[in-house]
């Protein structure tokens, strides 16, 4: 899946990443030779990654073109569960304060079963608050959903008793992720696989995924939070989800399945879509211009 072209890059702490590349070898190089050592390698990607917020506002900084073309779906999953510990990695595959080298982990290839690691949204808040503090950005994250980060590190590994595991383990690692990114006060987005229908037998990623989301109906329950935004990626392409504001709009999208804002009363539309076996706040219909204006819109606020 190609998200290059739906999301702006201020919405995503991953983009600095693609702007990085070559200084960021080049210090991890010189760290390891001994030519640095971990505060002025922290130092210097803090002023990397502050040029590299800069030079997306330079380019446009809500404007899909900031996004770099081979910037795809795979990074941002990736780069979003080792961050927030929802997976496994070791210095091969993430150097130094996960800056990330974008590689699934060894751990996640077969049949093992998996081992919790910590959950640590904190890494999250405190890129975004040095975007906001250096140079005035509000940096909404962008969050790889249960179902993404099950079917691209490992297919089919949910079908057999260890994926089942891993059901639990996920299971268990988003709910507590959500509640420290609500506690933080944090708004962000969140993109997941289209997934089966609702009950469907030996899904056991559609199982895991709506486990998740009744944790966040729960969450959202609270008036007083952030509202969690979600995009789905039905056939497979961002542009092709339209995220909607009212009910009214949704109902003008034949085939929507929920509606993004719960209104004045979370409480009561959190219940109607559950009844309706929600499995993401999302509607699908139009044009992939209007697609990329309703994201826009989202963003920009």
């Amino acid at each position: 899946m190609d998200f290059a072209r739906a999301f702006p890059a201020a919405t995503t702490l991953s983009v600095p990443r693609e702007l990085l590349a070559d200084i960021r070898d080049e210090r991890v190089a010189a760290l390891r030779a001994g030519g640095i050592d971990e505060a002025e390698y922290e130092s210097d990607m803090r002023a990397a990654r502050l040029s590299a917020y800069r030079q997306l506002a330079d380019d446009g900084l809500y404007e899909p073109h900031a996004i770099p073309a081979d910037f795809a779906h795979g990074s941002v999953v990736v780069s979003t569960a080792i961050v927030l510990g929802l997976v496994g990695g070791s210095s091969s595959h993430v150097s130094l304060r996960a800056e990330l080298d974008f590689e699934a982990p060894g751990r996640l290839i077969g049949s093992e079963a998996p081992v919790a690691g910590p959950v640590r949204p904190g890494r999250l808040f405190d890129l975004r608050a040095e975007a906001h503090d250096e140079e005035g950005l509000d940096v909404r994250p962008v969050l790889a959903g249960p179902a993404s980060v099950l079917r691209a590190f490992a297919p089919g590994i949910a079908d057999d008793a260890a994926g089942q595991a891993w059901v639990d383990v996920l299971a268990s690692a988003y709910s507590e992720v959500f509640r420290q990114l609500a506690a933080n006060g944090a708004v962000w987005v969140q993109i997941d696989d289209r997934l089966g229908e609702p009950g469907q037998p030996g899904d056991a990623v559609g199982h895991l995924a709506s486990r998740v989301w009744e944790h966040i109906a729960a969450a959202e329950a609270d008036a007083a939070r952030p509202r969690i935004f979600a995009v789905g990626a039905p056939q497979g392409t961002a542009v092709e989800a339209v995220l909607v504001e009212t009910a009214e709009e949704a109902d003008q999208c034949t085939e929507a399945k929920a509606v993004l804002d719960l209104g004045d009363d979370p409480e009561a539309a959190t219940a109607a879509l559950i009844e309706v076996g929600a499995q993401f706040r999302t509607a699908v219909a139009g044009t992939a211009e209007e697609a990329r204006a309703a994201v826009l819109r989202l963003f920009m606020g």
